[in-house]
């Protein structure tokens, strides 16, 4: 048994060193292909693979088609749609590579092909205030068909120059492109860029040096270049962002065609020696063709301090150039001790906060947080600046300490005086901040918990109202509460913003009594009994749960609770207080009942107002006719007051409202009270 499994891994690892890697058989394949002349000698290489083609890499496949071994290549074909392979790729290519020979052969019976013909592509351009738009399209006229692409393409741009060429492949012929273009004025060419991501056209973005509106493209306005069109599907689309600006009609290069210098102030030529007459540009700079001198204009400059620290500022400084400033370089940042001078540092420090090329229109500079002004310094200060000097007046702007409030107030306090679910009412006690130098106002916001404000949601905002500083209370009536808020929120805030830290109270939603039916704060019951003298006594049972209850209001009743709920009282009846006797009798001749009336009911209350449910019986005594001081239709519990008989009666002094002693806040004085603590 041993022998035998040695004898299997011996014939494996034989077998194993003979077996020939994909790799390996692609070049032995591809090496014999390549000296073969026969087909009949391909067919003899190839056909021990062909019943299983995986085994054929694609470039073996192309071998045998590019070689023109066509009935070899079909067999193959016909072998891959049984074996579900796809050669379609490696078959495509060989035939396009012999396609593209052949092509190329025939474009050789031209005896002028191997010369490219030398043409000028047509292009289109437009212009905003800093750029020019090239689009060149290879072909000599913008709606004929030309090369799809060219050969090494080359583009230079140099002072007030661009020149293009490259060789493409069109109607059989080649051609060499080539423009070269002077514009009217300088261009920058470190900043300019160009592409042919497009297919058949080259793309170009040329910055000009000075940022202006063109009066033309070239630098002679007497050549005509015959493919050139003005580019107007862009040039009405950017039109807009040279904001009505007014083209120049000179430059450098333009006065330098005529021996003079460009006075950029006045838009016009000047001889050599006439700088004089250029207002600020006195000085003749006959390399660059200009009269030269410091920016004519002034920059403006803003800044906001966004590092909310005391005595320290952050944030970005804002540089505005002048409109039709094109000759300011760069802008020079100072601290300022006022809105035109520069401060005096004496401690080895620069009053210099930074320099800031000018690209374009409006540029910035980062001031790092933390930054701490120098001690004089009211101002920042922005001049502008060349390579002759600064313009003498600087923009500036104040500088403005922002810090958020230095502490919170010290507490809030609140207590729901509303008894309906989902409001509330009363008085928010404001426990001011220690040091009030920081602080404008308050606010307050609805919390979802004791640190952060509810979400914003449709119709609903976290944000209640902003409150003087001085002020110790604010009074918030009804009011429905978010179904997320939780907590009231207090910040401390000024003009920068709020203290990151609020002070909160998480309110209770307080609630009048026995909202629903069998609530433990609801009466747990009440008795109608006739007694032997005629009279009927009617008892209530206490609450459950009766800790917040003050009393329990008795009321005549035209249906029962479980029928029609509060609203089946028929009026009012007996106020009872929690601390006195629960029990009240009927006398006939006293108490007749309003008319309609079916039911005695029972309220309780505590002191946000009447319960939402009740407890009824069925009344056993006798219903009267209407009293005058009864309306049915629109009597509500705990609205009537006992009639000024049953009061003035010395014998019921039991059954009389009660008179408590005024220094015990809830009990019951005289009238009754409502669940507003007004008397009804």
């Amino acid at each position: 048994m041993g022998q035998r499994w040695l004898l299997c891994v011996a014939l494996y690892l034989v077998i194993a060193c003979f077996a020939t890697s994909p790799a390996q058989l692609k070049e032995e394949l591809l090496s014999k292909l390549e000296v073969l002349r026969s087909e009949e000698d391909a067919k003899a290489v190839i056909e021990p693979y062909l019943d299983d083609l995986k085994q054929l890499d694609a470039a073996v496949v192309e071998k045998v088609v590019f070689k023109q071994w066509w009935n070899l290549a079909q067999d193959i074909i016909a072998k891959s749609h049984l074996q579900k392979i796809d050669l379609s790729s490696a078959v495509r290519k060989a035939t396009r590579r012999l396609k593209d020979e052949s092509d190329e052969l025939l474009r050789t019976l031209n005896p002028k092909y191997g010369q490219a013909q030398l043409v000028s592509p047509a292009f289109q351009w437009a212009q905003n205030d800093t750029c020019i738009f090239l689009t060149v399209k290879f072909t000599v006229r913008w709606n004929a068909p030309g090369a799809l692409e060219v050969t090494e393409p080359t583009v230079v741009i140099q002072g007030n120059r661009l020149n293009f060429t490259g060789v493409g492949k069109h109607s059989n012929n080649k051609y060499k492109y080539q423009l070269s273009l002077k514009f009217f004025d300088n261009l920058s060419p470190e900043d300019s860029t160009w592409s042919t991501a497009s297919v058949g056209k080259l793309s170009a973005t040329l910055r000009k040096k000075w940022p202006r509106k063109w009066s033309r493209l070239l630098q002679d306005k007497k050549q005509k270049i015959q493919n050139m069109h003005v580019w107007m599907e862009t040039q009405d689309r950017i039109s807009g962002q040279m904001g009505g600006m007014s083209a120049v009609s000179h430059s450098p290069v333009t006065c330098a065609d005529i021996n003079k210098l460009y006075c950029s102030v006045t838009d016009s030529c000047k001889l050599p020696g006439n700088c004089s007459q250029c207002p600020g540009k006195l000085e003749s700079n006959e390399v660059e063709h200009i009269c030269g001198g410091a920016p004519t204009q002034r920059a403006s400059v803003s800044f906001k301090d966004v590092d909310f620290d005391r005595d320290e500022y952050g944030g970005t400084i804002k540089i505005n150039k002048a409109h039709h400033d094109y000759e300011t370089e760069s802008f020079t940042v100072y601290w300022g001790k006022d809105a035109s001078t520069p401060i005096d540092i004496d401690d080895g420090r620069d009053s210099l906060v930074a320099e800031v090329l000018a690209h374009g229109s409006v540029e910035q500079y980062t001031l790092d947080f933390n930054t701490k002004r120098p001690e004089h310094a009211t101002h920042l200060l922005v001049f502008s600046k060349n390579a002759y000097g600064e313009h003498p007046t600087p923009g500036s702007d104040d500088l403005k300490d922002a810090y958020l409030p230095l502490a919170p107030p010290k507490g809030i306090k609140f207590e729901d005086d509303n008894g309906d679910k989902g409001e509330i009412k009363g008085d928010v006690h404001i426990e001011p901040a220690e040091n009030h130098d920081t602080i404008d106002r308050y606010s307050l916001y609805w919390g979802k918990s004791s640190t952060h404000r509810i979400d914003r949601k449709k119709n609903a905002t976290s944000f209640i109202l902003d409150i003087g500083k001085d002020a110790s209370s604010y009074f918030m009536g009804d009011t429905k509460y978010p179904e997320q808020a939780t907590h009231l929120l207090l910040y401390s805030k000024n003009e920068h913003g709020e203290h990151p830290t609020p002070v909160a109270v998480k309110f209770v939603d307080n609630l009048s009594p026995c909202q629903h039916k069998g609530d433990d704060d609801c009466p747990s019951g009440l008795s109608v009994t006739a007694q032997d003298d005629g009279k009927i006594m009617v008892s209530v049972k206490k609450a459950k749960v009766d800790a917040g209850i003050t009393a329990y209001l008795l009321h005549w009743g035209k249906a029962s609770c479980d029928e029609e709920g509060a609203s089946a009282s028929n009026g009012h009846l007996q106020y009872l207080t929690k601390e006195g006797s629960l029990d009240y009798q009927l006398e006939g001749a006293t108490h007749v009942a309003p008319d309609g009336t079916s039911h005695i009911l029972v309220f309780s209350q505590n002191r946000l107002g009447d319960s939402k449910s009740c407890v009824s019986e069925r009344y056993i005594g006798n219903v009267g006719p209407p009293q005058s001081s009864h309306d049915d239709s629109t009597e509500v519990a705990g609205s009537e007051e006992p009639s000024q008989e049953y009061l003035d009666d010395p014998d019921g002094a039991d059954e009389q409202y009660l008179e408590p002693d005024p220094s015990e806040g809830d009990e019951y004085s005289g009238d009754e009270p409502n669940g507003d603590g007004e008397e009804l």
